[in-house]
């Protein structure tokens, strides 16, 4: 702290600090505009790190990430997928067994039907 001297109060550092920082805009405005985009990536940073590790995920590298984002995709893709073909032969089942039913029900008719003519017959030939 040689550069403050003997001066070791925290107010009379941010004011020293905001008049470097008033003299930079006002003087320097890139290198202003510099400092404010560091400051502001790095409390982004800060809060990211905090959120991370508040939801306890781990934190991961770039090479990890590139890995887990089409993962999680494919895995996404997959699970649609199966849900999909699930529902598909969920239909199919549905649709054949209506399709059974109903040929239970005309072949039911079919045979009542032969059924009545048989009788129908019979009572014909024995009536003559």
């Amino acid at each position: 702290m040689a550069r403050w001297g003997e001066v070791k109060h925290p107010l009379v550092k941010a004011v020293a600090g905001s008049a470097v920082l008033l003299f930079l805009a006002l003087n320097f405005p890139a290198v202003f505009l510099a400092i404010m985009a560091g400051v502001l990536f790095y409390a982004i940073s800060l809060l990211g790190v905090v959120g991370a590790y508040r939801k306890r995920y781990r934190i991961i590298g770039v090479p990890e990430l590139a890995v887990r984002f089409p993962a999680k995709a494919l895995e996404n893709l997959k699970y649609e997928y199966d849900r999909t073909v699930v529902r598909q032969l969920q239909e199919r089942k549905r649709r054949k067994l209506i399709r059974q039913e109903k040929e239970e029900r005309l072949r039911r008719s079919q045979r009542e039907r032969n059924r009545r003519k048989r009788e129908h017959a019979r009572r014909a030939s024995a009536e003559r």
